[in-house]
């Protein structure tokens, strides 16, 4: 079957490969001497109606998956280094202890995903939803959340070192003692955030709105706070040293 056809608008429509498919659901076996026997083919997923379907332990490494469609997916220990997962839809699938080290997920549907203990580094989030999605423990260095929706997330324990974060929604969320080295949080939404413990030296969270986050005992050294909106911002026992607070919106005495 051709990967593309004419849809009812006369537009060509982009879809996978179905002798991909076919060997994808004929289980982890089969699939595995598959891709032993073709090492440089790509799976061709593209579009796939992959709901519910059993993924764990999977290879994906390289595969194809823009616009899939993994909603409750389980894909446990899965290798998707190098996935293309781009406007995929993901809810509430299960992808714990996977590695997507340098995957594609731009405006990816992530929402309640479950992520904890997996590899996210050097991963493309921008604009995706990722709204209610466990991260806890995850490693998410210098991966690009620009733009990406992270309201009530669980992030706790996350190591965000070095990544993009500007213009990222993360009102709510949980980031306790999340690691934030370096990280770029312009203009983010910090709103009522949990930050208590994090580790913030050199962060840049300059017009970030920290209204009302928690950031007790955080380390927040040598950070760029310019026109940052701190008003309520608990920052009892924090670690200040080399940031300059008279340059950010709203700070009181703590």
């Amino acid at each position: 079957m051709d990967a593309e056809q004419q849809d009812l608008t006369g537009e060509k429509a982009v879809m996978a490969n179905q002798e991909h498919i076919a060997l994808l659901e004929q289980g982890n076996r089969i699939w595995r001497k598959w891709r032993k026997n073709h090492p440089d083919v790509m799976p061709d997923l593209r579009g796939a109606e992959l709901e519910k379907i059993d993924l764990d332990g999977m290879d994906l490494h390289g595969a194809d998956l823009r616009e899939a469609n993994l909603r409750f997916a389980r894909l446990r220990g899965a290798n998707l280094r190098n996935a293309n997962l781009a406007g995929a839809d993901m809810r509430e699938s299960d992808v714990r202890y996977a590695d997507l080290t340098d995957a594609v997920l731009p405006e990816a549907d992530l929402r309640s995903t479950d992520f904890r203990k997996s590899v996210l580094e050097t991963v493309d989030l921008s604009g995706a939803n990722l709204d209610g999605a466990y991260l806890c423990d995850t490693d998410l260095t210098d991966s690009d959340l620009s733009r990406a929706r992270l309201v009530n997330a669980g992030l706790k324990n996350a190591d965000l070192c070095g990544a993009k974060l500007r213009k990222a929604n993360l009102h709510k969320s949980d980031m306790r003692k999340v690691k934030l080295r370096k990280a770029n949080l312009h203009n983010a939404d910090l709103r009522r955030a949990k930050l208590n413990g994090a580790d913030l030296r050199k962060v840049d969270l300059s017009g970030a709105n920290l209204s009302g986050a928690d950031l007790r005992k955080s380390r927040l050294t040598k950070a760029n706070v310019s026109r940052a909106d701190m008003r309520g911002t608990d920052l009892r026992k924090a670690n200040l040293r080399g940031t300059d607070l008279k340059t950010a919106k709203g700070v009181r005495d703590n």
